[in-house]
This record gives structure tokens, C-alpha cells and sequence, in this order.
């Protein structure tokens, strides 16, 4: 936090997950991480968030994103975005790391990463799972490799 109540986010350890922006620090409105994905990450199964959209804002190497039937490789710069209750997921499956910028609106699903980030690093874990992370459902498998 800056001295005006803004946030700065700087960069900090390997850089591999950031939480940008919480919910707390936003009145709730929005959510923000930066996420690497090592090569060949294969993600999170397919799922829905019946609380909130989720965007994913590609900054580097090629992820696979699956936003309800179609499925693309992503390049960076490409945006994508998934309203509440679309089916969505992501995975790397290429050789090479793949960055993006993960947005939550409204936001608390961050607080699924701040304790991920509590787990790696030793901090103190934020108080249990969020409303938006218990309601989120699990449709299917993660995305699959491209044939």
C-alpha cells in the first residue's frame, strides 16, 4: 500500500505467483495476480465460478485457455474472459514458461493464492477459504494437450 491507499506491487522472490490486487484493498470490486506457469503445467480441472468472471491477460509464452467450447493457444497479448458460470481453464503445455495476469471480478478468489503464497513462504494464511472459492465448481479434467 502507498501512503494515498493506492497499491504498489513490486516485484519480489522468483516472481513465479503475485497477488497484485485484493479484494480488501479494492472494495471488493476486483481481484488481480500475476501467475507462472512452468512448462508443461497442466492447470486446473474445468470449472465454474458462480460468484464472479475471471480474466487472463497473456504476457508471455503460448498457455492453452478453454473459455466455454472454444479452446486456443494464446499468444501474449491475447485476453480472455470468462463471466460466472462460463466453464474456463487454463494449462501450459508448451516448453517454455507461460506469465499472466489473472483478474477477478469481484474480486476474493485471490485469496485462494494468498494462501497458496502462505504455504511456499512460511506467512501467515489468510482465514479459510473465501464465499467465491467454496462456490466454485469442478465440471470436468484439466485442459488437454493440443493433438
Amino acid at each position: 500500500m502507498t501512503a494515498g491507499g493506492g497499491i504498489v506491487a513490486r516485484r519480489a522472490g522468483d516472481g513465479s505467483l503475485r497477488v497484485l490486487l485484493a479484494a480488501a484493498h479494492s472494495d471488493g470490486a476486483l481481484g488481480a495476480i500475476e501467475l507462472a506457469m512452468a512448462p508443461g503445467s497442466p492447470g486446473p480441472p474445468l470449472h465454474v465460478h458462480p460468484t464472479h468472471g475471471e480474466g487472463f491477460y497473456v504476457l508471455a509464452g503460448r498457455p492453452g485457455l478453454q473459455v466455454g467450447d472454444e479452446v486456443i493457444v494464446a499468444e501474449p497479448g491475447d485476453w480472455a474472459f470468462a463471466p460466472r458460470e462460463v466453464p474456463h481453464t487454463l494449462a501450459n503445455h508448451g516448453s517454455a514458461e507461460a506469465r499472466l495476469l489473472c483478474v477477478f471480478a469481484p474480486g476474493g478468489f485471490e485469496r485462494r493464492f494468498e494462501r497458496i503464497l502462505a504455504e511456499t513462504t512460511g506467512a501467515p494464511p489468510p482465514p479459510g477459504p473465501s464465499p467465491e472459492e467454496e462456490a466454485t465448481r469442478v465440471l470436468g479434467p484439466p485442459l488437454a494437450p493440443p493433438s
